[in-house]
């Protein structure tokens, strides 16, 4: 049995609690101020109806070609996610937020084994699905959206904020790895064959923990009224990506439908 295969079942043992990013006790899962906040923030982030167009799209549009232009602008994101992480992390004074915040990023970077790359699972998976994607593809759009972001972390002066904009990174974490499997789904064998991909099997656990971590860095933080509005503006607009990433994505689904169909 190979380390990611031992690993993956390790990570999948029924009954199995997510895996704690750091061992720290403080702000446990069953701390009532996690449940309210989660809660809180959880609310605040659907209120922008984020996955409306997407899904609409997905269910309208269900084929191959959708499937791999999915492919390519996760593909895209997924190479994104820890160097913005990162360069957040630069951005911030404080060595324990540093650490707290540098969590993430380790994470999707494998962690202690570089077989858990998490950009590299997601090609692994596609793999499964008949779907390449080719390293360098860069799609225009998507890329704006990100560079978008990009400019709000550069521009953001508070270090709280910067908390809060990877806050909104993670919120809606279990419903945008869902949203992704509902388009990449693009016919009945491909359900049972990215279910079991450590990728999907990863994420549908490891998101939870982020998203618990990021509201313990929230009330560890943010302690202050003043700190507390600097991170809400910071988190609404991190938010707003999300919104513009799946409005984008749908758009350039569609887009790419009527070229095939007048091609």
């Amino acid at each position: 049995m190979d380390a990611v295969t031992k690993e993956l079942k390790k990570a999948t043992e029924p009954k199995a609690l997510p895996k704690k990013l750091t061992s720290d006790t403080e702000y446990d899962y069953a701390d009532p101020e996690v449940i309210h906040w989660t809660s809180y923030f959880m609310d605040e982030a659907n209120k922008q109806n984020v996955f409306v167009n997407i899904n609409a799209t997905a269910d309208a549009r269900m084929s191959k070609a959708t499937a791999i232009c999915m492919a390519k602008i996760w593909y895209e994101f997924t190479r994104f996610v820890p160097i913005f992480i990162t360069k957040a992390v630069t951005l911030t004074d404080d060595p324990e937020r540093q650490h707290a915040l540098i969590q993430i990023a380790y994470d999707e970077l494998g962690g202690r084994d570089k077989n858990f790359i998490h950009s590299q699972l997601f090609i692994d998976t596609l793999r499964e699905i008949d779907i390449t994607v080719d390293d360098s593809f860069i799609n225009t759009s998507i890329t704006s959206v990100l560079n978008h972001l990009d400019n709000t972390l550069t521009s953001t002066n508070s270090q709280y904020g910067i908390v809060g904009l990877l806050m909104s990174f993670e919120i809606i974490a279990e419903e945008n790895i869902e949203t992704l499997f509902k388009c990449l789904c693009y016919d009945e064998r491909c359900d049972p064959a990215m279910s079991k991909t450590p990728f999907f099997k990863i994420h549908r656990q490891d998101e939870t923990e982020h998203i618990r971590h990021s509201v313990a860095n929230y009330l560890r933080f943010c302690k202050t009224e003043q700190q507390k509005r600097e991170f809400k503006a910071s988190f609404d607009a991190g938010v707003n990506f999300w919104q513009r990433f799946w409005d984008q994505t749908s758009r350039t689904i569609l887009l790419e439908s009527e070229q095939r169909q007048t091609a």
